[in-house]
């Protein structure tokens, strides 16, 4: 007689969690948040310094918390000063410069990309081998062509280089090879030309593509530093980014660090809103710039 020994099913339950399982999370969460303040620190530090009187700061320069509080530094700098002229400068550059390589960029890409014109196979890479040439290669030739040209201080000079982007044709090319050629079919038959169906088809259908290369193209002439700095001496045209770097020189940091602080914030200020306002297209956009295919 054989006896049968059955398997008790295992019934033992680990319903106890370590503490870091329990609240890793919130561990997260706050050893971020005590990063980002750290982070942060000189950035805070520089808005109060521009709520402070000069002596004041000249006193106890480490100090964070803006007693007493004034705004003086922050109205020299608006009305005293030229940065209001150099703040409609840089957004005019970047506007209208955003502008230009939008229509110039959309309509060649169209082109390579819908209209099967003789050469076309010779062309495109040529546009696409500008992507390997670096801007500093070509740097002292526009220079010399503006020069020459007697169009040096002034806005045509700020604008029209790099309108034609090779990266923003080769982008928007492969967008638009996306696009069903049926949609364009559909117009066709129903009597519209090429122009609109480019217009009213193909525009609308790749607006994720043109307002992440609008976005990037806007913070890029925004923060342009070095062709502004050559191309752009008189006080009438220069930029923010360029005025900032000559009035903290004759200003000096020892003598005015409030008015120095209180210019850099509010050079700051507009591409600070404007990250806020276009923040989720702007980090949607590297997964647009990433993902394309070739």
């Amino acid at each position: 007689m054989t006896t049968q020994i059955k398997a008790q099913p295992n019934t033992v339950t680990f319903q106890d969690k370590s503490f870091f399982q329990k609240h890793g999370k919130l561990i997260y969460m706050i050893a971020l948040s005590l990063f980002t303040l750290f982070w942060m620190l000189p950035i805070i530090w520089t808005l109060s310094t521009s709520f402070r009187p000069e002596i004041h700061i000249q006193a106890n320069l480490a100090k964070f918390i803006p007693e007493p509080f004034t705004t003086e530094n922050w109205e020299y700098v608006l009305r005293s000063s030229k940065i209001p002229r150099w703040l409609f400068n840089s957004a005019f550059v970047a506007v209208t410069h955003t502008a230009l390589q939008l229509v110039i960029c959309a309509t060649a890409a169209y082109g390579f990309a819908r209209i099967p014109f003789k050469g076309r196979g010779i062309v495109y890479p040529i546009v696409l081998a500008g992507l390997m040439v670096p801007g500093q290669a070509t740097f002292i030739p526009v220079y010399l062509m503006f020069s020459d040209w007697g169009l040096l201080n002034t806005y045509t000079a700020l604008i029209v280089p790099g309108i034609a982007s090779p990266f923003a044709i080769f982008l928007l090319t492969q967008f638009f090879k996306e696009i069903p050629v049926e949609f364009e079919e559909a117009a066709y038959m129903d009597g519209a030309t090429r122009l609109t169906a480019f217009r009213r088809i193909i525009l609308p259908l790749s607006l994720p593509a043109l307002t992440t290369l609008a976005i990037f193209t806007f913070l890029g002439n925004w923060n342009n530093y070095l062709w502004p700095l050559v191309a752009a001496t008189k006080d009438e045209v220069r930029t923010i980014t360029i005025g900032l770097r000559l009035i903290s020189s004759q200003w000096g940091y020892s003598d005015s660090y409030g008015k120095v602080m209180a210019a850099a914030w509010v050079g700051a200020m507009p591409i600070v809103l404007f990250f806020f306002a276009f923040q989720r297209r702007i980090l949607s956009g590297i997964s647009i710039g990433s993902g394309i295919k070739s």
